[in-house]
């Protein structure tokens, strides 16, 4: 018998651990890949909960006017404006409550449902937070803005990752520019 017809145990052994070594740091590189991947699945599921919320006040924009001057009929405060009902603490609760199927959520003022409302998708259980905030938008700068009331809408999403093994809540915020009237 020739002595160099086949392997060696030594070498069926080397070649194994070499095998095994560059392996090691693939399936390492592959778990993180899927870790981040998770991760931006939530960032787009955020982004389209916020471009939902934020094409609908956009389209709402010209009714607005019309919107607060209801709700000043409907409640007999002429004080209230669109801040104060996008920004109504029912409104808010509403908004954050968790619903298996799409929701039309009233717009709200001292408590009363206005007949405007916003359309929202299920969040996922993932979620914590779907909130919107209006504030004064200052114009007073800009010559092309005078003469309207423009308000700053801001969108926010939370959510916690738990397949990222990070225990912090995830956050996204959209701005929109919002003109009453």
């Amino acid at each position: 018998m020739r002595r160099d017809a086949g392997l060696t145990m030594v070498e069926i052994m080397v070649c194994v651990v070499i095998v095994a070594l560059s392996t090691g740091p693939l399936l390492g590189l592959l778990s993180s890949s899927n870790r981040m991947s998770n991760a931006s699945i939530y960032e787009e599921m955020a982004v389209h909960y916020a471009r939902e919320i934020a094409d609908q006040l956009l389209t709402l924009s010209p009714k607005f006017s019309s919107v607060v001057s209801d709700a000043m009929v409907l409640t007999g405060d002429a004080s209230l404006n669109l801040a104060s009902i996008l920004n109504d603490s029912n409104f808010r609760e509403q908004m954050e409550a968790y619903s298996d199927g799409t929701a039309a959520i009233p717009l709200q003022a001292g408590g009363c449902a206005l007949p405007v409302r916003l359309v929202l998708s299920p969040l996922d259980k993932a979620f914590s937070k779907r909130r919107i905030t209006l504030s004064d938008l200052s114009t007073g700068g800009n010559s092309l803005l005078t003469g309207d009331r423009f308000w700053k809408a801001t969108i926010e999403l939370s959510w916690k990752d738990k397949n990222s093994g990070n225990d912090n809540d995830r956050e996204i915020f959209m701005i929109v520019v919002i003109k009453e009237g």
